[in-house]
């Protein structure tokens, strides 16, 4: 059967509709089907203008592995006949076409050699829930276990959070005028605020508590030896 080769199409689409006037964008991206690999490549016909489309189509071929030799880093050229079909497409759409002919026909034969669907993917699992934690037992239950001589296991406590920074803040206070400042400033370098809230949240006292001890031990030292 006859068709209208892409390149005809192209050509009397130019003749009605000048480039400066309206353009054709043409992109591709691949994927995989199965374990085969694909290219889709896509052409829109769009009004420079305002940035109207006026026709969208999209055209697939199987990507096959680089040519050896051949020029950039997968010369296969399946792009670019992915988008050549996508361009018929778009062009048929707005009338240039044979109604008689099967649109989507690029103008050279595939020769990618797959005749055989692609197996469908097995469905994804779900990773497993994480486990509900235990809800903790009201009061009136942990009476009864009492009374019945079963008394529950004891729970470790949670220690409050935010935390009172009060013990932090008698030990910078101890400090000689001069290692004060100089702490200040390394603690400013570090993302600390001085002079400290009142209450912080346990992770970030935590991280201030760990460094402490050898930051007073560094400004100390710098203190008592004045010429560094």
């Amino acid at each position: 059967m006859d068709i209208v080769r892409v390149s005809e199409k192209l050509a009397a689409f130019r003749s009605d509709y000048p480039a400066k006037e309206y353009g054709l964008h043409q992109s591709f991206i691949e994927d995989h089907v199965g374990d085969t690999a694909r290219v889709v490549g896509c052409c829109e016909v769009v009004e420079l203008e305002t940035g109207r489309v006026l026709a969208r189509a999209f055209g697939t071929r199987a990507l096959r592995a680089p040519v050896p030799g051949a020029q950039g880093a997968k010369d296969t050229r399946d792009p670019d006949r992915a988008m050549t079909q996508a361009l018929g497409r778009a062009l048929g759409l707005i009338g240039y076409a044979d109604g008689s002919g099967i649109e989507g026909d690029t103008d050279e034969p595939d020769q990618t050699g797959v005749t055989v669907a692609a197996p469908p993917r097995p469905p994804r699992k779900r990773p497993p829930a994480p486990p509900e934690p235990d809800a903790p037992m009201s009061p009136a239950a942990v009476a009864k276990l009492h009374l019945a001589g079963t008394p529950p296991d004891e729970q470790p406590v949670t220690p409050p959070d935010p935390v009172s920074t009060d013990a932090m803040k008698q030990t910078l206070n101890s400090l000689d005028p001069r290692a004060k400042g100089n702490l200040k400033f390394k603690l400013q370098q570090l993302g600390y605020s001085l002079p400290l809230p009142d209450m912080m949240n346990r992770d970030k006292y935590e991280a201030l508590d760990a460094i402490l001890p050898d930051l007073i031990k560094d400004v100390l030292a710098d203190a008592a030896n004045p010429s560094n």
